[in-house]
């Protein structure tokens, strides 16, 4: 009898401080997500005009992303960009989604504000960077839903397909996010400035600065729209 009572009056104890652990795992997963670190980070620092940034600073600019080579396409809606995050899930049990691509292209870009011009280096280990886009365009496939042949070339290059062993659809969803032309983005890097060996078009100065992350001071990239603000 003894074990019985002192079972029932500690099993709310147990639960509840299982309810506690997740609820505190999962707070811990929100806040150091890319997307709140970024947001965190960004905050706190103004935007300096660039003539003004010294070299070795970790500083934050505020701009329209330039092309500095042939622009990427991106591969879900065919969109020029500078850089793109595209994700795709195939169904699963019980409504679960399992990511089946999870792919990144990146390229060197331009950022320019007020006239002038910064060349943001993304062509580094991916650990020197820290990027969140927002995902702007999304569609999906299923038993009813064939898939474009944009979309079934995109799978084949990377080694999946759309179908299963029988011919019918798998359910997929695609999700992606880009860094389009023009578009207005924040960055925070470590600035340093070069001696142009090239002339730029448009660009009348003999130095330009660069930003570029380490693996402490991570390259940080986002459209978030509340970041991208110039009172930011």
């Amino acid at each position: 009898m003894f074990r019985l009572l002192a079972s029932s009056n500690t099993e709310p104890y147990l639960i509840a401080t299982i309810i506690a652990i997740v609820m505190v795992f999962a707070l811990l997963v929100y806040y150091f997500s890319t997307k709140q670190v970024i947001i965190r980070t960004l905050k706190k620092a103004p935007s300096k005009p660039i003539a003004r940034i010294q070299d070795k600073e970790y500083e934050k600019i505020i701009g329209q992303a330039k092309h500095v080579k042939d622009p990427l396409i991106a591969p879900v809606s065919g969109r020029q960009c500078i850089f793109y995050q595209v994700l795709v899930e195939k169904k699963g049990s019980k409504n679960s989604w399992h990511t089946v691509i999870d792919e990144t292209k990146t390229q060197d870009f331009f950022i320019e504000t007020k006239g002038e011009m910064a060349i943001v280096k993304v062509d580094q280990p991916s650990s020197f960077r820290k990027v969140y886009l927002d995902k702007d365009h999304s569609t999906s496939t299923g038993f009813f839903l064939g898939s474009d042949r944009k979309l079934e070339r995109f799978l084949e290059s990377r080694g999946y397909s759309s179908t299963n062993f029988l011919g019918f659809n798998k359910t997929l969803r695609y999700s992606e996010g880009i860094i389009g032309l023009n578009e207005k983005v924040a960055v925070m890097g470590v600035a340093q400035w070069k001696t142009l060996n090239e002339t730029i078009e448009g660009y009348s100065y003999s130095k330009i600065l660069t930003l570029s992350g380490s693996e402490k001071q991570k390259l940080l990239i986002t459209d978030i729209k509340k970041l991208t603000r110039e009172n930011n």
